[in-house]
């Protein structure tokens, strides 16, 4: 559960954002009438990103066997990288949000409101085509059950909207430093826990060599089936008996990026404000 809400919390908490910047700048230019696209735009977006769960589960019910641990492994590889992306996207575009969309929803704003439709479909429809790959990712790592990870995304969105309806709520200058901080350096562990059980489902069908078996064994201290090693093996990657190869694309990967991020700290960053006007 606590995997599935990090991921809802942290991309229901970006759409939600979205979505309130674009109701803002339409108040701003008086284009309330557009609300009733945007909410259209929600809406179809929701439909759309179920659609694609269901046909991600129908795929990933065609594998059996060895073709499930190979399928597995390439889906926590692609969730690792889309997460890995969304890290690399905010960084860039921190404090610049609201400025960008601004000019969208001036380009796009037309009389009969499709511009602001399409706009508000593609920022949500993103963010629920991410989860939904996301999800999976944590579903193929074996960590977590489906109605633990249903439970845990709809606390996590409903945690994110509350947030958002806060923040816009306010009206005033709000730090999210280190709400985004917090969730990067916990999105990169888990980014970093998926990626090494790629490598480990990929060891098991001899697509890598492992180098060595049982680096170290915590079973008898810490058991990933009890309820701390659960958690910690969802949000962090904890394995209580690794191969070495997985070990080192775990290392490697937090080398990478954690290297990344904090040489990515000396660039300026705009402060997040909340948007006037809804």
């Amino acid at each position: 559960m606590a995997g599935a809400f990090l991921i809802l919390l942290r991309e229901g908490f970006e759409a939600a954002l979205v979505v309130g910047i674009i109701l803002a700048v339409l108040a701003r230019l008086g284009r309330r009438r557009d609300f009733v696209w945007v909410f259209a735009g929600i809406g179809c977006a929701a439909v759309a990103s179920v659609a694609f769960a269901v046909f991600a589960d129908r795929v990933g019910s065609m594998f059996g066997g060895a073709g499930q641990e190979v399928l597995n492994g390439i889906v926590l590889a692609a969730a690792a990288a889309m997460i890995t992306y969304v890290v690399v996207w905010l960084r860039g575009t921190r404090g610049q949000m609201q400025a960008q969309l601004s000019e969208r929803i001036h380009q796009r704003a037309d009389g009969h409101g499709v511009g602001v439709f399409a706009l508000s479909f593609l920022a949500v429809f993103r963010e629920g085509a991410e989860s939904v790959l996301f999800l999976w990712g944590v579903a193929a790592a074996g960590r977590e059950g489906g109605g633990s990870i249903v439970l845990g995304a709809a606390l996590g969105l409903g945690a994110a909207v509350l947030i958002a309806w806060a923040l816009f709520a306010g009206g005033r200058r709000v730090p999210m430093r280190a709400f985004f901080g917090a969730t990067t350096a916990l999105l990169v562990l888990l980014a970093a826990g998926m990626l090494a059980r790629a490598a480990g489902n990929w060891v098991a069908v001899d697509w890598l060599p492992a180098l060595a078996y049982g680096v170290w064994d915590t079973s008898g201290i810490l058991p990933e089936g009890g309820a701390v090693g659960t958690v910690l093996a969802v949000l962090v990657g904890y394995n209580a008996n690794p191969t070495l190869m997985e070990v080192l694309v775990y290392a490697a990967y937090l080398a990478g990026v954690g290297l990344w991020l904090v040489l990515g700290r000396s660039r300026p960053e705009g402060a997040a404000t909340a948007p006037k006007g809804v």
